[in-house]
């Protein structure tokens, strides 16, 4: 049912106004579903997860609302209100000729201010026969202007990556990056829904630099349930760019064991004991080979005996995969 309600607005969007695209009024809801290709006039918008607008006018436009730096085309597509966070691929078509405004088309990149600052994302592809640039990865990124535009000015930095590890009841977040211009800081977002962020912390930045720079932060209160992590880089010149989205799930229970050197490749396997627990080991089909009672430290269990390949330790209501090699 939500597909025929997106296909009979896209039919209604082609009797309105060139300047008036799409209207979905206060008190409704126009939710475009996950995978499903939603196309107004010549944008495009395949998201991965469902999408939600609500109480929100979506225009086209010759001319941005929100200043920026670099050259663009004289299509702009424009929300009334910011969007909720979008994940997907983003396609606009566009016109050769004037409305290009003697802008490459190969160096045509996807600009989208996000209510607070423009940034741009590198383009899946740029199809100069059919007039289009596509932009497949996006995410958690809200909506209020989108264009193609040349991207001349160099973007702030480059990630080279950003992991999220449990460590006991805090979670460890590092990043590191490529390459630094005009960089100013990182704001460490968190959010229990994926949806609705809050900064955590606030870390300088290098600055300039052609270096690898590692950062990290230990986020010490996580939610019990899912976690949803993400960086957002600021410069000098209030341009900004994203990480991507990392999860870790937390409960509120410490965990019985943690286990210490992961495949096992010296026949000892050593186990970290949180409480008092009774200790056992199992092959994968459920064979019992190994059970003592443990005290809380660390403790040392002799593997030899063992053929290589995968067991179970467990203990109450914990179970870890155990690779003996």
């Amino acid at each position: 049912m939500k597909q025929l309600i997106i296909f009979w607005c896209l039919s209604l969007c082609t009797y309105m106004a060139q300047a008036q695209l799409l209207t979905v009024t206060s008190g409704t809801d126009l939710t475009i579903v996950n995978g499903t290709i939603f196309r107004v006039d010549s944008l495009t918008l395949t998201p991965t997860a469902d999408f939600t607008i609500s109480n929100n006018t979506l225009n086209k436009a010759t001319t941005i609302l929100h200043p920026s730096s670099n050259p663009y085309i004289s299509r702009v597509y424009q929300f009334t209100n910011t969007t909720p966070a979008f994940s997907g691929a983003v396609q606009i078509n566009y016109q050769d000729g004037a409305e290009l405004n003697s802008i490459a088309e190969n160096a045509l990149t996807l600009n989208i201010h996000n209510g607070t600052a423009w940034t741009a994302y590198t383009a899946t592809t740029r199809d100069a026969s059919d007039n289009f640039v596509l932009t497949n990865g996006i995410s958690n990124v809200a909506l209020n202007e989108l264009t193609l535009a040349a991207n001349l000015t160099p973007l702030p930095l480059a990630w080279l990556s950003f992991t999220a590890t449990k460590q006991n009841q805090t979670a460890l977040l590092k990043w590191a990056t490529m390459q630094e211009q005009n960089t100013r800081n990182f704001t460490v977002q968190h959010s229990a829904n994926g949806i609705n962020w809050a900064g955590i912390s606030l870390l300088p930045a290098k600055g300039s630099s052609n270096n690898t720079n590692n950062y990290n932060y230990v986020h010490s209160n996580p939610v019990t349930g899912i976690n949803y992590y993400r960086i957002l880089q600021n410069d000098m010149d209030n341009r900004s760019s994203y990480s991507g989205v990392r999860t870790l799930k937390f409960t509120t229970a410490a965990e019985d064991f943690v286990i210490i050197g992961n495949p096992v490749n010296n026949n000892v396997l050593t186990v970290q004991v949180n409480a008092s627990i009774n200790l056992a080991l199992y092959t994968t089909d459920g064979k019992l080979l190994w059970q003592q009672q443990a005290n809380a430290g660390t403790k040392t269990i002799d593997v030899s005996r063992y053929a290589k390949g995968t067991y179970l330790l467990k203990a109450n209501n914990t179970t870890q995969k155990v690779l003996i090699q």
